[in-house]
């Protein structure tokens, strides 16, 4: 259970860099997307990917990467996740039971290559969290980013959060007990909402997952 002093200490003490980054992005995404338009679109694309760019060098996202240029495949797997970015974002996390899963499961892919050997889909399908969720927590904010900081004060008994590297199937269990953890909730939705308003000036499209990041970092 989420508890609300808790994360309100969270948001107090988290590192400021890290709250301006998130912060900074997300802002920025709100102001573009509208019904017809969104961050990853024909028109939107470049911008977000030089955002993210920043962002995520400053987070190490693609630290020890085995793929001598992430960024350039980032930029490719952008393009080629935007019709099911467009897709997913309609969803928050209290809805990840509806989104389909052949969306999750290309932006899965898509994402977590970036970090692999040649840049190619593993055939396992086993790939670095982080470099799947870090990109999709800024661009979706519905999943936390799942850094090993995270990973340690997350009180489930799963082995995949002694592991840096999960499987599609991982991520979506992990994602589902998160959604149940805080949906029936009222009181933390609420205070999430008031916070998400606050902050951004929106209670509509709440950053589920980056409350949850903060507040197990």
């Amino acid at each position: 259970m989420v508890d609300q002093e808790r994360l309100e200490r969270k948001l107090q003490s988290f590192p400021k860099e890290y709250m301006r980054d998130f912060d900074y992005f997300w802002t920025w995404k709100l102001q573009v997307e509208t019904e017809a338009m969104h961050i990853l679109d024909e028109a939107h694309r470049k911008i977000a990917y030089s955002k993210l760019v920043q962002v995520l060098a400053r987070w190490q996202a693609y630290r020890r990467s085995r793929n001598p240029n992430p960024w350039l495949t980032l930029k490719h797997s952008l393009d080629r996740i935007s019709e099911y970015y467009n897709h997913i974002r309609k969803y928050s996390l209290l809805e990840f039971h509806n989104i389909p899963d052949d969306a999750l499961e290309f932006i899965w892919h898509e994402l977590g290559r970036v970090k692999e050997y040649e840049s190619e889909r593993n055939s396992s399908g086993r790939y670095y969290v982080i470099s799947v969720c870090k990109p999709l927590m800024l661009v979706w904010g519905q999943t936390p980013a799942f850094d090993s900081n995270v990973r340690a004060h997350i009180a489930y008994t799963h082995n995949c959060l002694s592991r840096n590297r999960w499987t599609f199937e991982e991520w979506k269990e992990m994602m589902s007990e998160m959604k149940e953890e805080i949906s029936h909730d009222q009181e933390i939705l609420g205070f999430m909402r008031r916070k998400s308003l606050e902050k951004y000036g929106n209670d509509v499209i709440v950053p589920y997952g980056r409350f949850l990041d903060i507040y197990y970092f």
